[in-house]
Parts: structure tokens; C-alpha cells; sequence
């Protein structure tokens, strides 16, 4: 088992090289047959873990956690062999479930929004994600906690049209590892108007980073007050493969009265860094409805994600 993982050239920074038949292991060279089997006391790594590796120069990779030291992580891997890296060389480390190993999915973030609508799920403290919406929005989220994220919308050239910005805070408690709820708020400000306006909302979000259903239910705050008449939102991201999901977030309003839904609906291509999504906006109330392209987003994760 060693020769085999051995016989595989190390191709990134700081990898043990192939030892020579014969002779004496090289000081600080590990062994398949001296790894540990169990967790390292006083650290998070797990080992025995399936990792999604990326470094600080932007090579990503996945492999088993098999040592952990102060300074340095191995992992056995099926391309490279054993790879020890530096840890001050680590720009990410995340650990991959069960079902994405068994798939071959690399890790694609941490399943915090939909289109336009979040999930409960939020962004890992240091983490964040900047997004550009149909050419003229541009938003940004980041985590300040795992369990607290705080974003801006606004538009990308600030005079043309509504000039204003929006804030919006958001709070993610997990019950559990697929289970999550919060709570946020969207609440902007025009340039050139009087008052302000925005929404507060309340979220469940069921299912793993790759593929979840969420429920929400919000309000309208202006300067009027609350909206007595309440918004729901059904929505679910499902991964489909390697690098597409699909999207879907439905609207409800007026429950109770002549009501109506809208939403939007499409693709998603995801890397670990990188996201862009197609949608189409389709609606239907009581004498009207229909099918419209609508949506266009990019979006980029940025960041480090402390090693955990």
C-alpha cells in the first residue's frame, strides 16, 4: 500500500518526496504505517475525514486527513499520493459529507442563498460572497460569525435610475447538521426620497450546502409601520451534478385574498470559487400570468474559512 501511494509524484509544495529503495527514511517523512487512526486530541481535524483541500495558491484537491501536526496536515489522495501541507500554505480546508464523496462533489460553499432570497444556512465566519444581478445590482455578504452575516446592495453605476442601498443583517442558528433557522432583514434607502423602506423575515432551511428545501415567511416595514398582509417563500437548491444545480424560489401573497405567486426558476453552474445562474421569472394572479427570461447572476466567494 505505501509503494503504491508513493509511486505517485507529489506535485504540490511542501509533499514528501518518493524515498529510495534501501535507503534510510528521510527525517520527518511519513509512513502509511505509522499514521494515526484516531483524532488528534486538542485540534477539530478529523482524521480518517474526506477533505476539499485549496491551497494559497489556488490548487484544490481532495483528500483523506491522515496526520495533523502543529505546523503541517497529510492527506492520502488518489492523484497525487500522500501530500503534506503546510499550514500556513492552506487557504481553505472543508470537510465533504458522505454523499458528495460518494458522488465525487467537491465542495461548492455553504448553501446560503437561492436567486434573490437566502436560506438559513449562513456564510462561515470569514467568509463571503460578492454577486453582480442582471449587469445593474451588485451585492455583497460576509460572515462575521458562523452564525451572523451582514450584506449591502446597491446598484453598480449609483446615479442611473432609483439611486439607494440596502442593507441586510442576517441571524442562522443551527438545530442540527441539516436544520437551520433564522432570521433577517432587507431594508433600503433611496437617495432623493423621503423615508425608508424594507422587510423583515423569519427562514427554516432543511438539507445539506448541496441540496435543501427552505421556508420563510416575511413582513413589510416602512414608514407606515408593519404590513398587516404577510409574504411566503417556498424554495430548494438541488445539485444535479459536479458543477450544475437547479434553483427555484416561489413567492406567495395576499394569502386569503385574490392572492397571486411569482418566482423564479433555472441554473446554476458552481465552482468552489466562482457562480453564475440563468432564471426565468413566471408569475400567475387572476386574469394574468406567464413565462419571462429575467435573471442573470455572477458571483464570487472570497476569503479564508479558518482550518477547523
Amino acid at each position: 500500500m505505501a509503494g503504491s501511494a508513493w509511486a505517485q509524484q507529489p506535485a504540490l509544495p511542501g509533499a514528501p518526496q518518493p524515498p529510495v529503495p534501501g535507503a534510510p527514511a528521510a527525517p520527518g517523512t511519513v509512513r502509511m504505517s505509522e499514521l494515526p487512526e484516531t483524532n488528534v486530541t486538542g485540534r477539530h481535524e478529523a482524521v480518517g475525514q474526506v477533505y476539499s483541500v485549496e491551497t494559497a495558491g489556488g490548487t484544490i484537491f481532495t483528500g483523506t486527513l491522515r496526520a495533523t501536526s502543529e505546523e503541517s496536515l497529510t492527506f492520502e489522495t488518489k492523484e497525487l499520493g500522500i501530500v503534506t501541507l503546510q499550514r500556513t500554505n492552506m487557504r481553505q480546508l472543508s470537510s465533504l459529507t458522505p454523499e458528495q464523496v460518494r458522488r465525487g462533489f467537491n465542495y461548492i460553499g455553504n448553501g446560503t442563498r437561492m436567486f434573490l432570497a437566502p436560506t438559513a444556512r449562513n456564510l462561515h465566519k470569514g467568509e463571503g460572497e460578492v454577486q453582480v444581478i442582471n449587469i445593474f445590482l451588485t451585492g455583497a455578504n460576509y460572515g462575521i460569525t458562523d452564525n451572523i452575516s451582514v450584506g449591502v446592495l446597491v446598484p453598480i453605476i449609483p446615479f442611473v435610475g432609483v439611486p439607494f442601498v440596502a442593507v441586510t443583517p442576517k441571524v442562522s442558528v443551527p438545530i442540527n447538521d441539516k436544520f437551520h433557522v433564522g432570521a433577517g432583514i432587507l431594508y433600503g434607502f433611496a437617495t432623493g426620497f423621503e423615508g425608508s423602506a424594507g422587510a423583515g423575515y423569519g427562514l427554516a432551511t432543511y438539507g445539506t450546502a448541496d441540496t435543501n428545501v427552505t421556508f420563510g415567511l416575511g413582513y413589510g416595514i416602512g414608514s407606515g409601520g408593519v404590513s398587516s398582509s404577510p409574504v411566503g417563500v417556498i424554495g430548494a437548491n438541488v445539485r444535479v451534478s459536479r458543477l450544475f444545480s437547479l434553483v427555484n424560489e416561489t413567492y406567495l401573497a395576499n394569502f386569503g385574498s385574490v392572492g397571486g405567486i411569482a418566482g423564479l426558476g433555472g441554473l446554476r453552474y458552481t465552482a468552489p470559487r466562482f457562480n453564475a445562474s440563468l432564471g426565468l421569472l413566471y408569475y400567475s394572479a387572476r386574469n394574468d400570468g406567464g413565462v419571462y427570461p429575467a435573471y442573470l447572476d455572477v458571483g464570487f466567494r472570497f476569503g479564508k474559512v479558518k482550518l477547523r
